[in-house]
């Protein structure tokens, strides 16, 4: 019956209070910003500290940091949070997931945090949305860390992850939501790595638990039915900020020559290849990007 049930409706959802219970104890707390959106956020280290501002990348939530923070709060101010439809933020009011809808969540909690100047750190679809964000806002983001990020053209013809080809059409994504489990969670997270082992049954279970939270695959599939467009050169050619990029040179999801693209269009940036490590490397050798990011930050 439990198997009919998901065939026909998808995975049965989880209680939002069970998961706050479980993910969104302190130092998390829960800030309504004026659009409606109530985003989770996490702000830790030295109040007095330099500020680094964490987004994070689809289908992740703000503990996919955690290893790099562990390392952060000992010399910055680190402010981490759940993208919409993301984690415990959960779906938006309005039901909008295109690119402005998140760069304007973000801009409100920079407002409402009241940082006037900042690092801004962004993975995957983060790195795309903190783009957008410096090329408004460079007189706040005072640096910039691109770590493996979407939103450059991809000219590999890898094939994408699973989940990530049944998204973009409106049968796969029918079939995705009654198929969806927790070894398609699992598979998901380790096309994203490039040693699979690194990944536990503690991350699989999160993902798998978010992906429960209702109305969040709803909203992901409605993102889905939207096209991002890449990044046109004359557009990342304006930003002036100093640039950081971190890429996995096993990278297949945003491979490693988005980077270079960046790189080469980007007027200040400094590119770091990391060998044997897929598209998270703050998850597979959150060492490697501390070390990489404190003695870059030092530098400038």
């Amino acid at each position: 019956m439990g198997l009919m049930r998901s065939l026909v409706f998808g995975p049965k959802l989880v209680d939002i209070e069970w998961l706050r219970r479980k993910y969104g104890s302190t130092p998390s707390q829960f800030i309504t910003l004026p659009n409606g959106v109530i985003a989770h956020l996490r702000d830790e280290g030295d109040s007095e500290a330099r500020p680094i501002v964490l987004v994070h990348g689809h289908s992740e939530d703000l503990h996919t940091w955690n290893g790099l923070v562990e390392r952060l709060i000992g010399k910055f101010r680190v402010i981490r949070f759940d993208l919409r439809r993301h984690g415990l933020t959960g779906p938006a009011p309005d039901n909008e997931y295109n690119l402005e809808s998140y760069v304007s969540d973000l801009s409100m909690i920079i407002n409402q945090i009241g940082i006037d100047s900042f690092v801004l750190v962004g993975h995957s679809m983060g790195g795309r949305i903190s783009v957008k964000y410096t090329m408004e806002n460079q007189d706040k983001v005072n640096a910039l860390v691109l770590v493996s990020a979407s939103g450059a053209p991809r000219k590999e013809n890898t094939p994408l992850p699973m989940a990530l080809r049944l998204m973009r059409n409106p049968l796969g994504r029918f079939f995705l939501k009654r198929i969806w489990s927790r070894n398609l969670a699992k598979k998901s997270l380790s096309d994203m790595v490039f040693d699979e082992s690194s990944i536990t049954d503690r991350e699989i279970d999160r993902l798998w638990e978010f992906s429960k939270y209702p109305g969040s695959m709803d909203a992901m599939f409605r993102e889905f039915a939207q096209t991002w467009d890449d990044f046109e050169p004359t557009e990342v050619g304006g930003i002036v900020t100093d640039s950081l990029l971190i890429w996995g040179e096993e990278d297949t999801i945003c491979p490693e020559s988005m980077g270079r693209w960046y790189d080469s269009q980007l007027l200040k940036s400094t590119m770091v290849g990391l060998p044997n490590i897929g598209h998270s490397p703050q998850f597979e050798c959150p060492d490697r990007c501390f070390d990489e990011i404190s003695e870059w930050i030092g530098g400038l």
